[in-house]
């Protein structure tokens, strides 16, 4: 859990999104960020709008207000969206577990992947305990850390370690760019969804969605 929002907490700056974990929906990668990334509604996200979210969003993390964004600024606030975060996936992982013995089997993880559910169930037994859950999250927590420094030197263009609004701005235009694959000046729902798989890769997403998987076990 902590990698989903520890990861995207830059990429957020950049790409309009505070947390990949709210983009892992069943309407594809990014899907619910795309609906709020598109204010008017028009079924695409133009420059305009993702360049409004990235600046609101770089406000919110300049804490200091003083223009920058530092690496500790964004631990900081990394920080406490992962402990929002996991207390609401304590909550649903609470109401899932319908025999109250503390763990979570197939029937409860429904909308688990049975490939995911194989992959986090360690002894094979069929459920999942707390110490599976917690195992996980810690190896997608410290990856999640390689993750969000690594976008952090990279949106810091001149290596001073601190990111402005201009850096943040320039790595959001090369972004759309790359998304906007029929350079018709927006991007659409497939576009967006085909880029955030071909530009971050495709194992990523897959941790990501282990830990969403692993927090979100049955509709709400």
């Amino acid at each position: 859990m902590k990698k989903i929002l520890a990861a995207s907490l830059l990429t957020g700056l950049a790409l309009g999104t505070t947390a990949f974990a709210e983009g892992m929906t069943h309407h594809g990668p990014g899907g619910r960020f795309f609906d709020k990334l598109d204010t008017n509604g028009d079924g695409k996200v133009t420059r305009e709008e993702l360049k409004a979210d990235v600046q609101a969003r770089f406000t919110d993390v300049d804490t200091n207000k003083d223009g920058k964004v530092s690496s500790d600024e964004a631990q900081k606030h990394a920080a406490a969206k992962v402990s929002e975060f996991r207390e609401h996936m304590q909550d649903r992982l609470k109401a899932a577990d319908k025999s109250g013995d503390g763990k979570w089997s197939k029937d409860e993880l429904s909308r688990m992947p049975e490939g995911r559910f194989a992959k986090l169930d360690k002894n094979g037994d069929g459920v999942l305990t707390q110490d599976e859950l917690a195992a996980a999250r810690e190896h997608f927590g410290e990856r999640g850390e390689k993750f969000r420094e690594h976008i952090f030197s990279r949106i810091d263009s001149n290596g001073d370690g601190v990111i402005d609004s201009s850096e943040a701005q320039k790595f959001a235009e090369v972004r759309f760019e790359k998304l906007d694959a029929n350079k018709d000046g927006a991007v659409e729902r497939e576009e967006w969804q085909a880029g955030h798989h071909g530009h971050f890769g495709h194992h990523r997403h897959g941790d990501q969605q282990n830990s969403t998987d692993t927090a979100k076990p049955n509709p709400t």
